[in-house]
């Protein structure tokens, strides 16, 4: 179908599903439109001549079709005309063209609103799925772009629901049609090779929703290498943390070749919202750091998150904290980041996050408890860990006497930085879990996180501040976890780990260096560029995006100012602390140390180091300065270096692009 007549088709579609109001009007204009085209051709046809009694004849019966009834003083043989005419008239508009007509529009009617008339789209972007998250990317999106949403759910439900907070030009840029994403001729209707970013999201409540997403990707792919296109952007939502993770980490055959992967995970999303970005729906709601204002090398206190559930939301705020709460006074002082789950199955899910990280278990501390038949268990006995992040595990109930008590004395103290998380997926439950903490919780000005996925209307209400107000309670209250706008498409704007990645391939070891220009034009060329060349394309762009994560967190505790140039001890203390960043990204990924043997076999055979990489065994997780003297050890101290240095430039360079 060519674009001027799918457009005229669509016009026509939206008017006769629309209201009642709209159809008349068309229908009203369809027959000025008929009138028009039978007069023009009445005075082709019949131009004006003389009338003679075979004129009348003719048009009385013409009058007479239209109208019957209306021409009684004929008589003769006209009456049989008239009488056979009716008769026509009756059965060909009444009986068959009429209901020709009317049962065609109803039927296409019938499939506008069930979702199955597709039309050629272009340069449109594709969602394949329909789930809450994507409520404002969709908005975003209709701003600007023509959208198509593909789902397998009820088309009427979904639409009325999407509508919802739509506006009518938005409305007319979406596309709502049914189709089955793991079924090839569905997808191929979406003209996916002419998209120009795919987000495969998945339906809600659905079994296997990350199996299918991934058979949908595949279908993708086979799609866009028949068609030739090549880099379209594919968003792609893994419901469970653990699948997520995997393929973060693990790249997909054939697929670098054809789209841009970007896994995404909803608790992740809000895991960066909270601890990275600080802030939801560009500002609405702040959220306190976890450092609150920053820990220096000075500083004598601890960053302590408590997490109520342990939940796969609440692990992934556990795993977030241990990406990013790497700090200079345990380079000083050997304050270690502290990271406690509470839970009344706390051993079980411990025991399977152990399975799941065993590389990180093994090289920070942990501990358990179970305080209702005083059990106390930890791995301090062992080797001594370099690693600055520790984990606690404590199996109870939130409302239990010891956990009440343990809360109160970790607010009351002065030796951390405390946030408490309440993660229960329950938001009912989640919020009386919340506004019944003990009291000095909430007079300690700790921050308290209450996980709240449909509203944060009563959250809200009872944490706004108004003025003159003497005690506010619930001020440092803040909702999180909710579904809707929670993902915006700036998340898939790279620049910042982009830069990391930059400064990582220009960096030099031959001479010491800064790297100080950060043009964006470049920047992004030379991303793309390296992606396409990469072996392992996922776990790269994860790690500069890990890397990047945790520049805010350097910014405020090494001082460090856009555009000016660090001092000794600022470099020495940054490169350290991302060093320490950079061991726990691995041990998270799934990667370990090495065993004395295999570090025997891996000084010995430089092949060998790629070999034992490949397996996720790592020779460079160990401290800092334990690292050697081999020229591979030392480059790794060199990029660390050469990263710290690059900090104010990139800071810089990344606010005047704002």
């Amino acid at each position: 179908m060519n674009k001027p007549l799918d457009k005229l088709t669509r016009a026509i579609d939206r008017i006769i599903s629309g209201s009642l109001g709209k159809q008349i009007l068309f229908f009203i204009f369809l027959a000025a439109v008929v009138f028009s085209i039978l007069f023009a051709a009445r005075m082709i046809l019949f131009p004006r001549l003389p009338e003679t009694p075979a004129d009348r004849t003719f048009w009385n019966t013409v009058h007479n079709f239209i109208n019957s009834g209306g021409f009684e003083h004929l008589n003769g043989n006209e009456r049989l005309l008239v009488f056979l005419t009716n008769i026509f008239g009756m059965v060909m508009f009444a009986g068959i063209l009429v209901a020709l007509f009317t049962n065609t529009i109803y039927q296409r009617i019938a499939r506008i609103r069930n979702g199955e008339i597709y039309y050629s789209y272009n340069d449109h972007v594709v969602v394949i799925g329909y789930d809450h998250i994507c409520d404002e990317l969709i908005e975003q999106h209709a701003r600007k772009d023509e959208l198509v949403l593909q789902t397998s759910d009820d088309v009427g439900k979904v639409r009325r629901v999407l509508f919802y907070n739509l506006n009518g030009n938005l409305r007319k840029k979406v596309n709502v049609v049914s189709g089955n994403r793991i079924l090839l001729e569905d997808i191929e209707k979406l003209n996916i090779h002419k998209s120009k970013v795919i987000y495969l999201f998945g339906d809600m409540n659905e079994d296997a929703h990350d199996s299918k997403n991934i058979d949908c990707l595949k279908i993708i792919i086979d799609i866009l290498k028949k068609t030739g296109r090549k880099n379209i952007p594919c968003h792609v939502l893994f419901k469970h943390h653990s699948t997520f993770a995997a393929f973060e980490r693990q790249e997909i055959s054939g697929v670098r070749e054809h789209i841009d992967f970007i896994p995404i995970n909803f608790y992740d999303m809000w895991a960066q919202k909270v601890f990275v970005k600080n802030k939801y729906n560009g500002g609405e709601i702040i959220y306190t750091p976890l450092d609150h204002k920053a820990v220096t090398a000075e500083c004598t206190r601890r960053v302590h998150l408590v997490i109520l559930g342990m939940s796969d939301m609440g692990i992934a705020l556990g795993l977030q904290a241990a990406q990013i709460c790497h700090f200079p006074n345990f380079i000083t002082k050997g304050i270690k980041t502290r990271i406690t789950f509470i839970d009344k199955e706390a051993d079980v899910k411990m025991n399977s996050l152990k399975f799941r990280l065993r590389g990180l278990f093994n090289e920070i501390d942990y501990s358990y408890q179970y305080f209702s038949e005083n059990v106390k268990n930890d791995n301090k006995s062992g080797k001594v860990k370099f690693t600055d992040i520790e984990m606690e595990f404590i199996k109870a109930h939130f409302e239990d006497d010891e956990v009440q008590k343990y809360l109160e004395q970790t607010a009351l103290g002065e030796t951390s930085y405390l946030t408490i998380a309440v993660t229960l997926h329950d938001s009912s439950a989640a919020l009386a879990a919340a506004l019944y903490l003990p009291p000095i919780v909430f007079d300690s000005g700790v921050s308290v996180l209450v996980r709240q996925e449909q509203s944060h209307a009563i959250v809200s209400m009872l944490s706004k501040e108004r003025e003159g107000d003497i005690y506010r309670k619930y001020k440092n209250l803040r909702p999180f976890g909710m579904l809707n706008k929670c993902y915006e498409i700036s998340k898939a704007d790279d620049l910042l780990p982009m830069m990391v990645k930059y400064a990582y391939d220009e960096t030099r070891f031959d001479v010491e260096q800064t790297i100080t220009e950060f043009d964006e034009k470049i920047i992004r060329e030379n991303w793309e560029n390296k992606w396409k060349e990469s072996e392992n394309m996922p776990a790269l762009k994860a790690s500069n995006r890990y890397a990047a994560n945790f520049i805010p967190v350097k910014q405020r505790s090494l001082c460090i100012k856009e555009g000016v140039e660090l001092d000794r001890e600022q470099i020495n203390l940054a490169s350290l602390i991302e060093h320490n960043r950079w061991v726990t990204e691995k041990l998270l990924v799934g990667f370990r140390a090495p065993t004395p043997e295999e570090a025997a076999e891996i000084s010995s055979d430089k092949k060998k180091r790629e070999y034992y990489k490949a397996k996720f065994i790592h020779q460079d997780i160990v401290a800092f300065h334990e690292l050697g003297e081999d020229i591979k050890n030392i480059n790794v101290q060199i990029y660390d270096t050469n990263i710290s240095r690059a900090l104010p430039y990139m800071l810089k360079a990344l606010a005047s692009n704002k």
